[in-house]
């Protein structure tokens, strides 16, 4: 039989003898693999802790020990331990895990979220010590030196005098809104006057433009310089005579004033002789 299978793997291409021999070496090795397994099942002792909970034997464990591996097979969540601690409000840690667990800021959140029993932390650490005590009062005397009664007065004091400020404020406004109408007055006549100043000049202009034309006698233009020449000597003598009437009018004034006053004298002289008659 032999020579006849050599023939006939002589017989096939090289390439279909190679996938022959792979194949039957893979077959060979998972054959031995199954074996050897079996083997080792045969031989190994079924653990507990691997078998379902109805295979487990009641009697050979503790009951926390029961208890604690329902609790694994219960916990489907895949939160980790500290996490799932705190959704079911529970401390999150049994031991402090970094310098921050140990800080009294944290002692006391967890002591006020968790309680004495939950949190086991000593209540003592939420009263401050004799120094923090003392840092604090301290602290309050420099930051807060007036009591409350002091501050009070104060209060009152600073509110009267908004008050009265207030007071001052409207009634200045009063006062104003009252000279309101004078002062609009007062204020179209300054505005008259400025006009009347103003067309005054303008006239007074174009009186010494015509007096330098008529001296010329004939058309002569505004910009040659004999005109500007004439027209700055007419404004010259224009403002001799404005000036000698302010002067004259003011002397008027002042005699008129001398006057009332000597009138008044003799009156005061005249009363006092009569009264001695």
């Amino acid at each position: 039989m032999l020579p006849v299978k050599l023939l006939l793997l002589r017989t096939l291409p090289s390439a279909a003898v190679g996938q022959y021999f792979m194949l039957a070496r893979s077959l060979t090795c998972g054959v031995t693999r199954l074996s050897k397994k079996a083997e080792q099942l045969e031989n190994e002792e079924p653990v507990a802790e691997e078998l379902p909970v109805t295979f487990v034997d009641d009697d050979a464990e503790s009951a926390e020990a029961r208890e604690a591996r329902i609790a694994t097979l219960r916990n489907k969540s895949r939160l980790l331990p500290q996490h799932r601690n705190m959704l079911h409000g529970v401390l999150p840690y049994e031991q402090s895990q970094s310098w921050i667990h140990e800080t009294v800021k944290y002692k006391r959140m967890m002591l006020g979220r968790y309680g004495i029993d939950g949190s086991r932390v000593d209540p003592r650490v939420c009263f401050p010590t004799k120094k923090e005590a003392y840092e604090k009062a301290e602290y309050e005397r420099v930051a807060f030196p007036f009591t409350l009664k002091q501050m009070m007065d104060a209060n009152e004091t600073a509110r009267k005098a908004r008050k009265a400020e207030i007071e001052a404020r409207e009634e200045e406004v009063a006062r104003k809104l009252e000279k309101l109408d004078q002062w609009t007055t007062d204020l179209n006549a300054r505005i008259a006057k400025k006009e009347a100043e103003a067309r005054a000049a303008k006239e007074r202009k174009d009186r010494l433009v015509e007096e330098v034309r008529r001296h010329f006698g004939f058309k002569v233009d505004p910009r040659d310089e004999r005109f500007q020449e004439m027209l700055a000597l007419k404004e010259r003598e224009d403002r001799k005579k404005v000036k000698e009437a302010k002067r004259k009018e003011k002397e008027e004034k002042m005699m008129e004033k001398l006057q009332k006053k000597t009138a008044q004298l003799e009156a005061d002289v005249e009363v006092p002789s009569e009264q001695t008659k």
